[in-house]
């Protein structure tokens, strides 16, 4: 490749996450008011994912020991687990005016599609710590190229929804060491 360009494979465990709220009402299809039937769920989703980046870097020589690099590239993501953590608001008697919420988690890895892809760009810059380490600082935005829950509605209902996609700036803070001559 020309001087200063690389390709960088990485492996990574990626966290993403976001809140979404929905607003059920089942009484709209004939079914009794009840708290299950008709409430407010304001949820936080944890997505935990393998991601696999493969990026063209350019690095530059600005000074002897330091390279700052740009890159670009694309990533695939696997979803292997999603958390749900939610409070649901409803009343908890028909005809009262008794208002209840409860608190609780549940898996939803079924409600997120399990493979993605992400574009990617960010830049880098390797400092010297010692003669053999570096310390690297790494920032990136990475876009949701496809969804990672497709026509979600918060009112559930057939037609209406979205297709949501994790966007995400991420940092890194790391040490660089060589592999060979470590012993």
């Amino acid at each position: 490749m020309a001087k200063g360009i690389s390709l960088q494979l990485e492996v990574n465990v990626l966290q993403q996450g976001g809140r979404m709220i929905r607003f059920k009402d089942d009484t709209r299809i004939g079914l009794p008011e009840s708290f299950e039937t008709k409430n407010v769920k304001n949820s936080s989703y944890k997505l935990n994912s393998i991601e696999i980046p493969l990026l063209i870097n350019y690095t530059f020589k600005i000074k002897p020991l330091w390279k700052p690099s740009i890159y670009a590239g694309a990533s695939y993501s696997y979803t292997y687990n999603v958390n749900e953590t939610y409070q649901k608001t409803g009343n908890l008697l028909p005809g009262e005016d008794i208002i209840a919420t409860v608190s609780g988690s549940q898996n939803a890895t079924n409600l997120f599609n399990a493979s993605r892809l992400n574009l990617i760009v960010g830049a880098n810059l390797k400092l010297p710590l010692t003669s053999k380490f570096l310390l690297l600082i790494d920032m990136r935005y990475l876009n949701g190229a496809t969804s990672a829950r497709d026509k979600y509605s918060y009112m559930e209902k057939a037609g209406f929804g979205t297709d949501i996609r994790t966007n995400s700036f991420l940092t890194k803070l790391g040490i660089i060491m060589p592999l060979s001559g470590l012993k």
